[in-house]
């Protein structure tokens, strides 16, 4: 439940009116790729009890990888500010984009759990 009421805060932040984004972009490519993720697995933890489980779990996922590169920062303030710097437009987009690359990222991570977990089976 508690994830819920994040992805869905998460959710009516991506459609808050954006704030003026600077001439580029000053987040980081591999911290911009990781934000979308999380969002996009936030939104989906939100949008269906179906898939709450596996969009926190994704979401949490990509929030500790920005965290393990940017250590003392909050990472989801941080990603909630790039956020807001975006139109709902962009928003849209960019989740519909992010989708395909992250759940590949995810499916390869765990595909390679499963091999390297053989491994110490045999």
């Amino acid at each position: 439940m508690k994830h819920t009421a994040l992805a869905l805060a998460l959710a009516a932040g991506l459609m808050a009116s954006p704030v003026t984004a600077a001439a580029q972009d000053p987040v980081p490519a591999a911290d911009r790729r990781d934000m979308e993720c999380a969002a996009l697995f936030a939104v989906m933890a939100g949008s269906d009890p179906q898939y709450e489980a596996s969009g926190a779990l994704g979401m949490a996922y990509y929030i500790g990888r920005l965290e393990g590169r940017n250590p003392g920062q909050n990472q989801v303030t941080r990603m909630f500010e790039w956020l807001n710097t975006q139109s709902e437009e962009q928003l849209m987009t960019m989740l519909e984009a992010a989708g395909p690359r992250c759940g590949q990222e995810l499916q390869d991570l765990g595909n390679n759990m499963i091999q390297v977990g053989s491994s110490f089976a045999g």
